[in-house]
């Protein structure tokens, strides 16, 4: 009688084991975030000696889904940000005998991101990662000014896509985590969109346009 009921412990134990392991899995399940950070752009065009860059603060929302399975962490996310980049200068130009007096301004739009991450558990509650995948930024092109002293206005959309790596450590508080990571986006893809009508932004020259990015996180596991 004892036997069996020891047979009968140990049984149980073993089948409970697999439940408790899975309960101690800290990275499963769908995540929502939101992110603030350091952003930074390098931009240049091929046969211009002068490059840019503008650097300002970042800001975002993400969401996530990981898979945890022996020591390893599998995981796709979206995202989509900002940031307060941008420059406006002030123009006097003669263009086609028309004189244009007035501001050019490029600020930063609507930059979105889906990739997925791979990573493993470090110490009791951290998770060291690596991120990769396809990356879209929008800049907003404005012009306000006069034109041979009449009033006028116009505009256009410039977007870049490109691919992004990065990597980062996470720390689990339970329901709740805070992350920080860096990332790097290297742009190739552009196009303009201007009075109804979308051009290659290649057709100018060969963009080299990048971006590093210092970003934290902080959000919660469903």
């Amino acid at each position: 009688m004892k036997k069996t009921a020891i047979i009968a412990a140990l049984t149980c134990a073993v089948i409970s084991a697999p439940a408790a392991a899975q309960e101690e899995k800290e990275f499963q399940g769908p995540r929502a975030e939101v992110l603030v950070g350091y952003d930074r752009f390098d931009a240049g065009l091929d046969g211009y000696d002068d490059g840019g860059n503008a650097e300002d603060v970042f800001y975002g929302a993400a969401i996530g889904y990981d898979f945890q399975s022996v020591g390893i962490v599998f995981g796709i996310e979206g995202e989509i940000a900002s940031s307060g980049n941008g420059e406006s200068v002030d123009v006097v130009e003669t263009i086609d005998g028309m004189v244009y007096d007035g501001t050019v301004s490029l600020e930063d739009g609507v930059n979105l991101y889906g990739g997925a991450r791979v990573g493993v558990p470090a110490g009791d509650n951290g998770l060291l990662y690596f991120k990769g995948g396809f990356a879209h930024t929008n800049l907003d092109l404005d012009l306000e000014g006069t034109v041979d002293g009449v009033a006028a206005s116009d505009s256009a959309d410039i977007s870049f896509s490109g691919l992004r790596i990065g990597g980062g450590y996470e720390y689990s508080f339970g329901g709740a985590f805070a992350k920080l990571e860096y990332r790097y986006t290297s742009y190739s893809d552009g196009d303009i969109k201007y009075d109804g009508e979308s051009f290659d932004a290649n057709a100018f020259g060969d963009f080299d346009l990048e971006r590093h990015q210092v970003v934290a996180g902080v959000g919660f596991r469903f």
